[in-house]
C-alpha cells in the first residue's frame, strides 16, 4: 500500500506491518524492522485481518478482552487507532505496563556504514497525552518521521533486547498505555498518527496537527537560585486550563497562543509539572539540583573519604574505588573489567587532581592524589614503556587504547598541578606508543591530544611538539578522509565514535592549524553527532545521547537498556562546546549547558552518586530466535553503583566551571 509519503507492506500473519518506507528514500529504508512486528499487541491471541480500501482492520483477543486495530492510510501520514474492549461481566484493572504495543523502529547497529543510511534513532517521550516518538536517520537526510499520539495516554515504555547482539542493538520498543480501569462492555482507545516532515522542523509538525502542542523547558535541570521556565505552544489553546506541580496548582501567563510558567523551586529533587489544557493531560519532568559548588565539594569530599583504598597491605593501595550505595562499602571486582580499579574509575583521578589544582590548601585531597600516582606507578603504568594496563599487575592481557588515551589526560592535570616535566614526557611517549600500536584508526576519547602538545611545547619541548603534531594532524586527515564510515571499537557504532570525530579536529584547528576544510568537513559530523540526542521535556532525556549498555557494563544492576542519563553524554557537550568555539555558533554552547546540566542528576547533595538511570519501564532479554533468556526486570532506577560518573564534574571543570552550565 502507498500514499503520497509512505509505502508499507503487511504481515498477513498477525494482523501488523511489515515494512514502512519513505518514497523519496534512495535506499528504500524500513523505519521499522525489528524481532516483533509493528504494531503488534503484547500477549494478545491473532484472529483476522481484513482490508476496505485504504482502511486495514486487525482484531486480537486476550481473555475477555478484545482489541480491534484500525489502519488508515491517509494522503499524508498512516493513523492506527487500537480499540480495547472488555467483553466480560467484571471490571478489568491494569497497572503500570499491563499493556503494551510493539513498535519497533530500527534503532540497531550493524555498521557505520549500513547505520548511516538504514538505521534510525528513536526519542521516545510517554508524557500521557502529550505522547511521541521522534525518528531521526542515523546519518544525514533531510526527512525525519514521528509517530505523535492523537487520542489516549502513554505512560511509558519498555524493550526486548535480542541477547546474541550485547551492546549492539537497542532493542524493540514496547509503548505502554497509562493504568486504566475497563468495566463490562467498557472500552480504551489509544490512536497515533505516524508522519514525515523536514529535518529539524519537528515543532512545528507537531503544531500543524490538530490540537498539536509543543512543550520545553528553558533549562530541565536548574539550581536553588533560578527558577523553571517553560514555554507551551499551541495554535488552538482551550480556556479550561490547569498547570500544577506537587499537588498544588501554580499560575501562568497566557500569550498569543503561547503559556508562559515560572515556578521557583523550594527543594532539591525531581519536579512534575501537570497540565490540562482543554481534555488533554499531561506532564513533564524538571530537576532541582544543589548548586555546583556545593555539589562538587560534597562529591570531592565523599570520594575522599569512601572510595580511596587506605589498606598499605593492599596492591590497591591508593586506588579509586566503585561504591556500593546499598552496602555502603567500596567493591572492585578484577574479572569484571568495569568494576575494577582502572580505565572509567580514573574519573575520580582526575577530578580529585583537577579540585587539587583549584584548592592547594586541601592538604587530604594532596594526599591522595600522591597515593593515586603511587597506585598507578607500581601497579598500571610502565614508566620504561608507557604501556598502560588495564588492572593491577600490569598484565599485558588487559591493555586497552582507551586507557592510554585516559592516562595521558591524567599526566596532564598532574603537570598542570605540580609542575613536574616528568609528565609531560610521559605524555610524549604515551602519545607515540598510541600511535604506533594503531592509534590512527582508533576514536579515543580520553585525550584531544591537541592540549597535550601545546603543553609539551610551552614546556620548551619544541621539537616533540613538532613531532607530535605532525602525528596528530596524520590522525586528523585520516578522520576527515573516513567521514562518516567509523570504524567499529567496543560497540558497532554509537555516540562515543562519534565525539571524537567532531572533538578531536576541533580542538586541533583551533589551537594548531586553522585549515577551512576542517569546518567543512566537520559539518556532516556535528549533524550525526546531534541525531543522537533526545529533544523530549525531561531532565533525563534532553540532549542527552541515546545510549543503552552502560549499565550493564557498569552498573550493579547489570541490566541492558537505555541509560538515560549516562556520563559519557559529557562528550557530547564538550564536542559541543569545542565546535560552539570554533564557529561562534551559540546554539551549540546552549545544547552542551543543557547536557551537562542534565547529568547533575546522577549526583545526590549528600556526595553518593550513580553510575547510570536505567530509563525504560522495563527490559526483557531474548535470543535471535525469539525465545527469553532473561525475563522482564524492572528498570526506572539509580544504579546503586558510583563508577565512572565523576566525569561529568571534571569535565564542567575543564570547559570552565559554572560558565559551562549557562
Amino acid at each position: 500500500m502507498k500514499n503520497k509519503v509512505f509505502t508499507i507492506d503487511l504481515n498477513q500473519h498477525n494482523g501488523t506491518i511489515k515494512s514502512l518506507i519513505l518514497n523519496d528514500d534512495p535506499a528504500k529504508m524500513n523505519w521499522i524492522e525489528g524481532m516483533a512486528s509493528w504494531g503488534e499487541p503484547v500477549d494478545f491471541e491473532f484472529i483476522d485481518m481484513s482490508f476496505d480500501g485504504n482502511i486495514i482492520h486487525s482484531r486480537y483477543r486476550q481473555g475477555t478482552l478484545e482489541l480491534e486495530v484500525i489502519r488508515t492510510l491517509l494522503d499524508d501520514r498512516l493513523t492506527e487507532k487500537y480499540i480495547y474492549h472488555n467483553t466480560g461481566y467484571y471490571d478489568l484493572y491494569f497497572k503500570r505496563g499491563d499493556w503494551g504495543i510493539y513498535t519497533t523502529f530500527n534503532d540497531s547497529y550493524p555498521s557505520s556504514d549500513v547505520c548511516i543510511s538504514q538505521r534510525c534513532h528513536a526519542h521516545i517521550w510517554c508524557g500521557g497525552e502529550f505522547s511521541y516518538v521522534h525518528a531521526r536517520k542515523m546519518g544525514p537526510f533531510p526527512t525525519d518521521i514521528a509517530l505523535v499520539l492523537t487520542q489516549g495516554a502513554l505512560d511509558c515504555y519498555s524493550v526486548e533486547r535480542i541477547e546474541e547482539e550485547s551492546s549492539n542493538d537497542r532493542g524493540d520498543f514496547v509503548l505502554h498505555p497509562s493504568p486504566c480501569h475497563l468495566l463490562p462492555s467498557g472500552e480504551m482507545v489509544v490512536e497515533w498518527s505516524i508522519i514525515a516532515f523536514p529535518h529539524d522542523h519537528f515543532q512545528e509538525a507537531l503544531l500543524a496537527m490538530e490540537h498539536g502542542l509543543w512543550v520545553e523547558f528553558a533549562q530541565e535541570t536548574v539550581f536553588p537560585d533560578e527558577t523553571f521556565e517553560i514555554t507551551i505552544k499551541s495554535n488552538h489553546f482551550d480556556d479550561d486550563i490547569i498547570v500544577s506541580c506537587k499537588g498544588q496548582q501554580i499560575p501562568y501567563l497566557r500569550k498569543e497562543n503561547q503559556l508562559i510558567i515560572t515556578y521557583s523551586p523550594k527543594e532539591l529533587g525531581e519536579y512534575r509539572f501537570d497540565f490540562q489544557i482543554g481534555k488533554k493531560r499531561f506532564w513533564i519532568l524538571g530537576y532541582c539540583s544543589q548548586s555546583f559548588d556545593k555539589l562538587l565539594e560534597q562529591r570531592v569530599r565523599f570520594i575522599l573519604k569512601n572510595q580511596q583504598m587506605l589498606d598499605p597491605r593492599s596492591p590497591l593501595y591508593g586506588a579509586f574505588m566503585i561504591y556500593d550505595n546499598e552496602e555502603h562499602s567500596p567493591y572492585y571486582n578484577y574479572i569484571w573489567r568495569d568494576h575494577n580499579t582502572s580505565g572509567e574509575r580514573g574519573n575520580m583521578g582526575l577530578l580529585i587532581c583537577r579540585w587539587a589544582q583549584l584548592h592547594p590548601e586541601d592538604t587530604e585531597a594532596a594526599r591522595a592524589i600522591d597515593l593515586y600516582e603511587q597506585y598507578l606507578l607500581r601497579e598500571t603504568y610502565e614508566v620504561e614503556t608507557g604501556i598502560v594496563h588495564g588492572d593491577i599487575g600490569k598484565h599485558s592481557c588487559r591493555v586497552r587504547l582507551y586507557n592510554t588515551a585516559g592516562l595521558i589526560n591524567f599526566w596532564l592535570e598532574l603537570y598542570r598541578y605540580k609542575k613536574n616535566i616528568l609528565y609531560l614526557k610521559w605524555v610524549d611517549r604515551s602519545i607515540r606508543l598510541f600511535y604506533s600500536d594503531g592509534g590512527f584508526n582508533f576514536y579515543p576519547n580520553g585525550t584531544l591530544f591537541s592540549d597535550a602538545i601545546d603543553m609539551i611545547r610551552e614546556a620548551g619541548m619544541a621539537k616533540e611538539a613538532d613531532e607530535l603534531t605532525e602525528l596528530l594532524r596524520k590522525h586528523v586527515s585520516k578522520m576527515r578522509q573516513t567521514g562518516l564510515n567509523y570504524p567499529p571499537h567496543e560497540v558497532r557504532f554509537e555516540q562515543t565514535i562519534a565525539t571524537p570525530a567532531v572533538a578531536i579536529p576541533a580542538a586541533f584547528y583551533d589551537r594548531i592549524d586553522h585549515d577551512p576544510g576542517i569546518l567543512h568537513d566537520l559539518v556532516p559530523q556535528i549533524d550525526l553527532l546531534s541525531r543522537f540526542s533526545g529533544d523530549q521535556p525531561d531532565y533525563h532525556l534532553n540532549e542527552i545521547p541515546i545510549r543503552h549498555w552502560d549499565e550493564y557494563w557498569f552498573g550493579k544492576r547489570r541490566l541492558f537498556g537505555d541509560t538515560f542519563p549516562h556520563y559519557l553524554s559529557l562528550l557530547t557537550a564538550r564536542a559541543y562546546h569545542l565546535y560552539a568555539k570554533i564557529t561562534n555558533d551559540a546554539t551549540y554552547r546552549k545544547k552542551a549547558a543543557k547536557c551537562l546540566r542534565n547529568c547533575l542528576c546522577l549526583f545526590s547533595p549528600d556526595g553518593m552518586a550513580s553510575c547510570a538511570y536505567l530509563y525504560p519501564f522495563s527490559v526483557t532479554m531474548r535470543h535471535k530466535d525469539g525465545s527469553i533468556s532473561s525475563p522482564a526486570r524492572r528498570g526506572e532506577f539509580f544504579d546503586p553503583f558510583a563508577n565512572d560518573q565523576d566525569g561529568v564534574l571534571y569535565m564542567i571543570l575543564r570547559l570552565g566551571g559554572k560558565e559551562a552550565l549557562m
